[in-house]
């Protein structure tokens, strides 16, 4: 794996270790989190490692980046993927048209952007903007946001029917959106991945961002394909929560007596055996993750474009990551015994979680049968 020395914010998400955990449970019964972790979040600078330095944030190194996220969802997961889909939406303030980005990225007020991709929005041209409606579902942090990033398929032009469909993401002041009571979930409980809506809103010129143009700041963070970057940030996720995982078994074994033994879990041989097991897949799946992430950012750093295999590496590096803790975390549930079964025991909330997040688009199960198709044909269908 990739040694970098711990940037300063990697020392500040683990300070922030104690604050997160103490209400976890909080975050998990309102199912969303506290303003002040939020407030945390901003304050130590963890969203703007995604911001250009020209508008005041740090334009951090991705493997930085997934340090950072993976420490946070080691104190939560539910705060890590909250912090996950700030700092990924934030990557648009050096996509956005300058002065937009400078706007909204450098003001007064610092943005905490929640972004949805999926494009379930449309949009129409007026004069001076757009005119945007759409409801996003998994619009994760959104209710301590204040910016979010959708996307809309816009209806072609006069006289251009015959090109494919554009598609534009624009960002949303928090007073422009509905946000909608749906998170009732088995996991991430405390995301508040709630659906968000817009009705027939203005948005001005400029403020959103084309796919079809290159990055507004073109600095090495920007060039790396945002849909690329994404996968390794949500395995991030659950290798902070495999971790965790593996901490609370250990503590747990060492006092657990199990029913009709009068020796601790930790010395028995199942328990042993599947611990080091687990311990094993996080490790190699970390590596996996960053050495993929890393080879993904050096390519791009020395002036090319992402390659289709370099691209491909990742996302089947990051999917392999997250079930890899998956099934690590499955170890541990399981050797536990009826411990992990409660709703208050943490490895529970840990198995509730990781579950939950290892069902995104983007590192789910169907993943391996994609990027193998693409190796082996070179064809592949839908968005890559």
């Amino acid at each position: 794996m990739p040694t970098r020395a711990p940037c300063p914010e990697l020392l500040a998400a683990r300070a922030l270790t104690p604050e997160i955990r103490a209400c976890a449970a909080e975050a998990e019964a309102a199912r969303r989190l506290p303003d002040h972790v939020v407030r945390a979040f901003a304050d130590s600078d963890l969203v703007q490692m995604a911001v250009p330095k020209q508008y005041g944030g740090l334009e951090s190194h991705a493997l930085d980046l997934l340090a950072v996220m993976e420490e946070v969802s080691y104190a939560d997961g539910s705060a890590g993927w909250v912090l996950m889909n700030y700092q990924t939406s934030a990557l648009v303030s050096g996509l956005l048209p300058k002065e937009w980005g400078e706007s909204i990225f450098a003001g007064t007020e610092r943005a905490v952007p929640a972004g949805v991709l999926a494009l379930t929005g449309k949009g129409h041209r007026v004069d001076g903007g757009i005119v945007v409606s759409g409801r996003w579902g998994f619009g994760s942090g959104c209710p301590g946001a204040n910016w979010v990033l959708g996307a809309a398929v816009m209806e072609p032009e006069t006289g251009r029917g015959d090109q494919a469909p554009e598609v534009l993401l624009p960002m949303f002041p928090r007073e422009d959106i509905e946000i909608q009571d749906t998170w009732y979930t088995s996991g991430l409980c405390g995301s508040g991945s709630h659906h968000i809506e817009v009705r027939d809103v203005f948005v001005p010129e400029g403020r959103w961002v084309s796919l079809r143009e290159p990055p507004a700041v073109a600095t090495t963070l920007y060039r790396v394909p945002i849909i690329s970057l994404f996968p390794p940030c949500v395995a991030a996720v659950s290798l902070g929560i495999a971790r965790t995982a593996l901490e609370h078994f250990e503590s747990l074994a060492t006092e657990k007596v199990p029913a009709q033994s009068s020796r601790p879990l930790a010395e028995r041989a199942t328990a042993q055996i599947d611990f080091a097991r687990a311990e094993a897949l996080v490790d190699s799946a970390r590596g996996y993750v960053y050495e993929v992430t890393e080879a993904l950012w050096d390519e791009v750093d020395a002036g090319a474009p992402a390659s289709t295999e370099t691209r491909r590496r990742a996302r089947l590096g990051s999917a392999h990551a997250a079930a890899s803790c998956a099934d690590a975390v499955d170890l541990l549930y399981t050797a536990a015994g009826t411990s992990s079964i409660f709703s208050e025991s943490p490895l529970g909330r840990h198995w509730r979680d990781i579950h939950t997040a290892n069902q995104h688009i983007q590192i789910a199960a169907t993943t391996y049968e994609n990027m193998g198709r693409l190796r082996l044909t070179g064809v592949l269908e839908g968005p890559f």
